[in-house]
């Protein structure tokens, strides 16, 4: 089974997220910050996708993706935001 990771501070978004995929078949894990992120890839099982949210209580999803490759892990990583403007 495809296992995601969605890293989404938004309950109520994440939680749809997660809800849509878990009925399409994925083993979903979501976690809503940086540092959560980090100790989810690290236990277990390798994640074949990682969904982030941009902006983060503790970092923001480009950090993340920064510490994925350094580390290796070169999963697909997509970014989502609902801001109108992205820097």
């Amino acid at each position: 089974m495809k296992r995601i990771l969605i890293v989404e501070d938004d309950l109520a978004f994440g939680t749809m997220i997660q809800t849509w995929l878990k009925k399409k078949g994925f083993d979903v894990e979501r976690v809503t910050s940086v540092g959560a992120a980090i100790k989810a890839m690290g236990a277990g099982d390798a994640f074949h996708l990682v969904l982030s949210d941009l902006r983060l209580p503790d970092g923001n999803g480009i950090d993340l993706l920064r510490w994925m490759r350094k580390e290796g892990k070169m999963q697909p990583f997509i970014i989502m935001t609902d801001y109108a403007e992205v820097h």
